[in-house]
């Protein structure tokens, strides 16, 4: 593709985007920008600074590979848009400079009233360019927008800056008329030159600009290629994703995908929940449901060519399931995964794999053995940390690998392979050196929830709790443990690692604070339940003693035998 780099005056830019010459992509988000965001970036241009770079689409309006809408501010009607180019980064910025420029009637961010936008030629003189540019609301600006006024105070509105000839002009006039001397001496001497040079900063600003060449709508992989190079060139304004920019493409069949999302919002609780409402990850992961569902890539140059043809039942379709899959990875039924609240969550990219594979254990009627497969699946993914990073390959293959085991038991999966290889005939599969920020210190503690996990102290279900994942040796006891050297015994790796948490009550934590296993025991944990709670952080009856004798390479051992053992359950079929 013939990417065009060139340099464009910013004024012109501006004055395009008013014409609708220049008008946005559906996909891209409104403006939302503040009045400070707009006043910095008018200093910085001011100032002669360096505002990035615009990408530019050039586009037939007949015939745009995307639905479009005028820049926020523009009043022209939809069907009288007629744009040359569409902006796909620079957005948020060419939008703030029109606002100064044009002064629509629309509230910034974070207030329900306009703003207009001024220079003061004061601080211009005496070189202040920082505090050079300030607004006013536009309600309550009257004055600042009578030449008197201006002329008194020496301030010019930003929309006066692309006619300062006629608006210095007649500055001039009203000068001569009121002090002839200070005329030729202060004002023509020195404000003037000062103040041109100031201003002709901003009018003769140039940006580069990147222009791409026209693509077809029916050319996908041009389209892919121009979704491309906008989600690597996207570093300003509003980060967007596949979801934004399939919403432009489908908008022009008819489908509106906003709308799609709304109505999945306010009728799935978990998808509403884990996404915030907000479509930027969990919208994606029902586009990559979907894609599954109809057996195609779910890299994001394949899912912004999804096809129209049946879009909303099969939009559907994957919003039930990933409803269906959240409710599964969220449960802590023995059938359940444990991620009880969306921050144990292990991978939120497993979801549509597990949503596609249960829409396919339902349309094909599948026994238990399927469940077990897609139980298999989960789990070693999750201990095998195999959604990490980049996972649009994993994703399709794992999806196409189950669905033919489910059809054919002498197929073996790949995964399947590698939780064999890997965990389950592993002697050196060990879980010591977990990290606190990883899939598998998540994955134990969801094995903990599924076992009914109580808290220590109220013998209660941990869910009804405010939770910490609490040290069972606690860290100040741990500490304190000396070497025959008399150091440290245990360092921080050795003290946090996951064999050595669990979930129990914020106050509980509190209570125990730097005490003992064995004391904690004996203070705080019934003594007739002793046994059946700790049973339930899965620490067996070894373990136990080992917290009752303060043994801490003890407790290691025997707690990580007992959650691998609960993980091989899992893991076989």
């Amino acid at each position: 593709m013939d990417i065009t780099p060139d340099k464009k005056r910013l004024l012109d830019l501006v004055e395009r985007a008013r014409s609708g010459e220049i008008a946005l992509p559906e996909f891209q988000r409104n403006f939302v920008w503040t009045r400070d965001d707009v006043r910095d970036l008018l200093t910085s241009v001011l100032k002669g600074y360096f505002i990035g770079s615009f990408l530019l689409l050039k586009v037939d309006a007949e015939s745009s590979p995307f639905a479009f809408r005028a820049v926020a501010g523009v009043e022209k009607p939809r069907d009288l848009l007629k744009p040359d180019w569409l902006i796909l980064d620079g957005q948020q910025r060419l939008t703030s400079l029109h606002y100064a420029f044009a002064a629509p009637p629309l509230p910034l961010k974070w207030t329900k009233y306009p703003y207009r936008f001024f220079l003061d030629l004061k601080k211009i003189s005496a070189g202040d360019l920082d505090v050079a540019v300030f607004s006013e609301r536009a309600d309550q600006c009257g004055r600042y927008l009578d030449r008197a006024y201006q002329f008194e105070k020496l301030i010019v509105p930003f929309t006066e800056l692309p006619r300062w000839e006629d608006w210095l002009n007649d500055y001039e006039r009203w000068l001569i008329e009121r002090d002839r001397e200070h005329y030729f001496n202060e004002y023509f001497k020195v404000r003037k030159p000062v103040w041109n040079s100031a201003v002709e900063v901003i009018r003769q600003f140039y940006v580069p600009t990147i222009e791409i060449p026209k693509v077809k709508p029916d050319d996908a992989d041009g389209i892919a290629e121009v979704c491309a190079i906008f989600e690597k060139l996207n570093s300003t304004g509003v980060a967007l994703s596949v979801y934004d920019l399939l919403t432009a493409r489908l908008y022009r069949f008819g489908i509106d995908l906003h709308r799609l999302w709304q109505e999945a919002m306010e009728g799935n609780e978990l998808l509403h929940q884990f996404s915030g409402g907000d479509p930027d990850i969990y919208g994606v992961l029902v586009l990559r449901t979907l894609a599954l569902i109809r057996e195609q890539e779910v890299k994001s140059k394949f899912l912004i060519n999804l096809r129209p043809e049946d879009f909303a039942k099969d939009w559907q379709t994957a919003v039930l399931y990933l409803e269906k899959a959240l409710k599964r990875a969220t449960s802590t039924s023995q059938d359940g995964f444990g991620a009880f609240v969306q921050k144990w969550l292990p991978y939120s990219t497993m979801m549509p794999v597990l949503a596609a594979l249960l829409y396919r254990i339902d349309r094909d009627k599948l026994d238990n053995r399927a469940y077990r497969g897609v139980k298999k699946w989960y789990w070693g993914s999750v201990f095998l940390e195999r959604y990490a990073g980049s996972v649009e390959s994993i994703t399709l293959a794992d999806y196409r690998d189950l669905v033919q085991w489910f059809s054919d038991p002498g197929h073996k999966p790949a995964v399947f392979e590698q939780i064999d290889r890997n965990i389950l005939h592993n002697p050196n599969f060990s879980l010591r050196d977990t990290a606190r920020v990883n899939a598998v210190y998540r994955g134990v503690m969801n094995l903990v929830a599924i076992q009914g996990a109580k808290d220590f102290r109220a013998d209660d279900a941990i869910e009804f709790h405010a939770l910490d994942d609490h040290h069972i040796f606690p860290r100040v006891f741990l500490a304190s443990v000396k070497d025959v050297k008399g150091k440290s015994k245990y360092q921080n790796p050795d003290i946090n690692t996951v064999l050595n948490r669990t979930l129990i009550s914020q106050a509980t934590n509190r209570r125990i604070s730097r005490m003992k296993p064995s004391e904690y025991l004996a203070k705080l944990v019934p003594s007739e339940r002793k046994k059946e709670i700790m049973a339930t952080h899965l620490i067996d009856e070894a373990a136990l003693a080992a917290m009752e004798r303060d043994d801490y390479e003890g407790f290691l051992e025997a707690r990580e035998k007992r959650i691998t053992k609960v993980l091989a359950a899992c893991l076989r079929l």
